[in-house]
């Protein structure tokens, strides 16, 4: 058993009940209505209770989404290990559903991903600042700008043996300040959305780099994170969808922009080595025009 294994026994789950992983929790089946969200070893239990603060908050604007969002039943805490209690969400995760549907579905489920992104700023959260919704360091500013420039260097500064070229202020400088504030989930891949056939039914891990800010971003990234060092199903079709997709929207001016300010953002992640190495690529093409997806 796990080095967690108290936990284990507690919530009744074993390894054979994993669904996924991600940077913050392993989620484990508990039942067909629950799920249980383990969170790492070392996790903040204050980060813990802000994300249960910022779903209950987010649950009051849930009807203004045609997708479902996690709902946190119940806080668990035995020894050193924390997880959450929710309500399991229908559908499969769109990465896995890439691997094999083809055709017209296929072409609708990349649609539904980037429309399903760029829905989730209607989920309102009133912020006077640009910045993140939790964190016990947690940066704020006035202007996006400053925001996108803080928290890059912050980011870069952890690598700054692979990225002392990337200047911040010029990558913050390349987007424009937003009308107001919303919730950007900066975290929208496909590995975090479930699906039913080509309907998006549920977005998943609302986290810790959830932030008020610019909602454009969330579709952008979404499309963005169709790299192959991001999600190896999808394909060179799926990326042209998505670019279809982004000039319809009025966002193509944007692509590149969000796309480097996601690569300083995500430098941190050394430990994810295919996450690490698209940033590599992403920064290392600084002067050309697009990086494409590659």
């Amino acid at each position: 058993m796990p080095e967690h294994s108290t936990i284990f026994d507690f919530l009744g789950v074993s390894p054979d009940h994993k669904l996924g992983q991600g940077g913050e929790a392993v989620v484990y089946a508990m039942d067909a209505d629950r799920v249980a969200r383990v969170y790492h070893d070392g996790t903040d239990p204050a980060n813990v209770g802000a994300r249960v603060t910022l779903l209950e908050e987010l649950a009051a604007v849930a009807h203004r989404v045609p997708f479902a969002i996690p709902t946190v039943l119940e806080t668990v805490a035995r020894g050193d290990r924390i997880a959450t209690v929710e309500q399991r969400l229908p559908g499969r995760p769109i990465n896995e559903l890439l691997g094999e549907v083809s055709g017209a579905t296929r072409e609708r489920l990349i649609r539904g991903h980037l429309d399903a992104a760029a829905r989730i700023g209607d989920l309102t959260v009133d912020r006077p600042w640009a910045g993140e919704l939790m964190g016990t360091h947690a940066i704020h500013t006035v202007t996006f700008a400053d925001y996108l420039a803080r928290r890059a260097e912050k980011s870069l500064a952890t690598a700054r043996d692979v990225f002392a070229h990337v200047d911040t202020q010029a990558l913050a400088a390349a987007w424009p300040e937003p009308a107001h504030y919303t919730l950007v989930h900066l975290d929208a891949f496909t590995g975090n959305m479930l699906a039913e056939d080509d309907t998006v039914t549920a977005v998943l891990d609302f986290g810790v780099v959830a932030i008020s800010g610019d909602r454009r971003l969330d579709p952008l990234a979404a499309a963005a994170y169709l790299t192959p060092w991001i999600t190896p199903t999808a394909t060179d079709a799926d990326r042209a969808v998505a670019a279809e997709w982004i000039a319809e929207h009025g966002l193509a001016h944007l692509f590149v922009p969000a796309q480097r300010w996601l690569a300083a953002f995500w430098s941190f992640a050394r430990d994810d080595q295919a996450l690490f190495e698209w940033c590599k690529f992403i920064l290392s093409n600084l002067h050309a025009k697009s990086s494409g997806w590659t």
